[in-house]
């Protein structure tokens, strides 16, 4: 698939089959992410963490319902998620930086027809020390993002959206 063709299929799966996509698309996934701009070339400040195991999934789940005090589904049941961390930068680009990765990945994975959905509340709404000790972090990093990954379970129709342009 050409790069263009995936940014106009791209879109956010929130419903996946009960069953995990294979190593070598994972794979694909996860070296599209290490291909991402990073400010000042800083790619030891970033780590990117794969969670596929149910228990720690179920975990990450019931912490989120913990938060909001209903069953949130918050990751929507994808089989995989891809968290990505950083460091502290020195000029606040880590949320620019795992954003990069982000985008990578989502891309890549629409372009293999694996489905994705781009998540930020586990980050917020589970305590920092905690997801950091779930997805066995360096005391000085912290999750920014994850991606939720999977087969999605029916055939999806990209939007389109419309942001209003500017020309000076």
């Amino acid at each position: 698939m050409e790069t263009l063709e995936a940014i106009k299929r791209r879109v956010s799966t929130r419903k996946y089959l009960d069953k995990q996509i294979k190593d070598e698309e994972l794979q694909i996934i996860l070296d599209a992410g290490k291909q991402a701009p990073v400010a000042y070339n800083k790619y030891d400040d970033l780590i990117i963490t794969v969670v596929q195991n149910k228990d720690v999934l179920n975990e990450i789940d019931r912490l989120c319902d913990k938060y909001y005090g209903v069953d949130t589904r918050i990751f929507f049941d994808a089989p995989t998620l891809i968290f990505v961390s950083s460091k502290k930068a020195k000029y606040d680009q880590e949320y620019e930086n795992v954003a990069c990765i982000m985008e990578n990945m989502a891309l890549a994975a629409t372009d293999i027809n694996i489905g994705n959905v781009y998540l930020k509340g586990m980050t917020l709404h589970i305590e920092e020390k905690t997801l950091a000790k779930i997805l066995n972090l360096p005391e000085d990093f912290k999750a920014i993002a994850a991606l939720g990954v999977g087969y999605p379970d029916r055939e999806t129709t990209p939007k389109i959206h419309d942001i209003k342009i500017n020309r000076i």
